[in-house]
């Protein structure tokens, strides 16, 4: 079979049949046993989609990068990378005739979101506040987020599925603007490589000229990507400032030549707040998905007679968007697993933010991102599953304590950690005088 005609063969049955990028690989690998000979194509594909990137050699690449930076450094080691990032602010428009238009008001902004569970719990009310008007992202049926046909069985590896979800994103975008009788003035979305194509991006660019497109890059530790299509590098020439929840990711981006912001996850009082009378029913709660090392961990503390209660996909279905604060303060202890797939790799989850904003005492995965941010009486922080549980049978010891934590954590998220800050933030950076 030509090698044309395998890669026909395998896009026809991914189309029939619930395939995963699995039976790609596998099929990839037997067609490499019959013939010597990959080309570049499947042998790109199959080194750089299907098993990812290696984040070791991706911080090599970034310590060395070949592209030098804008006058007036003549090396990355001369960077001061705050007055840099000013230069390409400069470079994307974010200059002072930009900044003359919100004297007086406040910034006009669609939001393309991708999770109404997530973005409805805090996001957009916050967002709302700091906005003159905010428009929001709904599909032709009337549901709420962005198109990503493929993301839940892995299909959205293939190119087929990334070109439909950026054909439907950038369409609706577009309708909205063209509808909208205030313009927006600034294009914040939740892209990846995945769900936009640089071709879409820039079609909204060269259509709306004044229009500034931020990215908010959720899981930027995770979906990165280097030198894959799937993930936020992919887009970062066409957008103008990247908004990444992973630090040393920064860096990286300003090396590529895009303006962008450390902009840690955070939560909202609107949604999460302390509940005056709530009886303390569970020792521990947890809500996310039952993957990676979590449903181990569930498993753990049950078998140590904690009565403990997940929710979730895996642990017994999602809890419902208006009941998650009340269950915060249903439980002595909030449990966060910031893992991604093993407790070896940690990433910031919105949780990080929710649980101490609802009053309840949090207990999670060690991040120094995390610690940087709340003080270390403001939270409690374990590295294995022998130390939760140590940690977790003291403090059920020691309600006292307990609630000496959930007062300095609550004060910690309520006063620093909203995203009505965080928008104020960065609103001053590229917005103000």
């Amino acid at each position: 079979m030509r090698l044309n005609q395998f890669k026909a063969k395998i896009r026809e049955l991914s189309e029939k049949n619930p395939l995963t990028h699995k039976f790609y690989r596998a099929c990839v690998r037997a067609y490499q046993r019959r013939f010597s000979v990959l080309d570049s194509y499947l042998d790109q594909y199959l080194e750089q989609r299907l098993y990812g990137s290696n984040t070791t050699e991706e911080s090599a690449f970034y310590a060395h990068f070949p592209i030098p930076p804008l006058p007036p450094y003549s090396s990355w080691q001369e960077v001061d990378y705050d007055h840099y990032t000013q230069i390409l602010l400069e470079k994307k428009g974010f200059n002072q005739a930009f900044k003359d238009k919100f004297k007086g008001r406040k910034p006009v902004v669609l939001f393309a979101g991708n999770d109404e569970h997530q973005d409805k719990s805090g996001f957009i009310q916050d967002l709302q506040k700091v906005c003159e008007k905010l428009y929001l992202f709904h599909k032709d049926d009337g549901s709420y987020g962005t198109a990503h046909y493929g993301y839940t069985n892995g299909r959205n590896r293939f190119s087929f599925y990334q070109e439909a979800n950026s054909y439907v994103n950038t369409a609706i975008i577009c309708d909205i603007i063209d509808r909208a009788r205030v313009k927006p003035d600034l294009l914040i979305i939740q892209a990846w490589g995945w769900n936009y194509t640089p071709r879409d991006l820039l079609k909204i660019k060269h259509r709306y000229k004044d229009l500034k497109i931020l990215n908010l890059q959720m899981d930027d530790r995770a979906c990165y990507n280097l030198n894959r299509s799937l993930g936020t590098h992919a887009i970062l020439p066409f957008i103008d400032l990247a908004l990444s929840t992973a630090p040393e990711r920064v860096e990286w981006i300003l090396k590529e030549g895009t303006p962008a912001f450390y902009m840690p996850l955070a939560s909202s009082l609107d949604f999460y707040h302390p509940l005056e009378g709530v009886e303390k029913i569970y020792d521990i709660g947890f809500v996310g998905a039952n993957q990676g090392i979590r449903g181990q961990i569930i498993q753990a503390l049950e078998r140590e007679n904690f009565k403990v209660k997940a929710y979730g996909y895996g642990f017994g279905g999602r809890l419902p968007l208006e009941q998650t604060n009340a269950f915060f303060n249903q439980c002595e202890l909030v449990l966060g697993c910031g893992n991604i797939g093993s407790l070896d790799f940690i990433n910031m989850k919105l949780r990080d933010f929710d649980a101490p904003m609802s009053g309840a005492a949090y207990i999670t995965t060690y991040n120094p991102d995390l610690q940087a941010l709340f003080d270390k009486d403001c939270m409690i922080f374990y590295k294995d599953i022998a130390e939760l549980i140590s940690k977790a049978r003291y403090y059920l010891e020691h309600k006292e304590a307990l609630q000496a934590i959930r007062e300095k954590a609550f004060f910690k998220a309520s006063s620093q950690h909203t995203y009505e800050q965080r928008f104020l933030e960065i609103f001053e950076r590229i917005l103000l005088h």
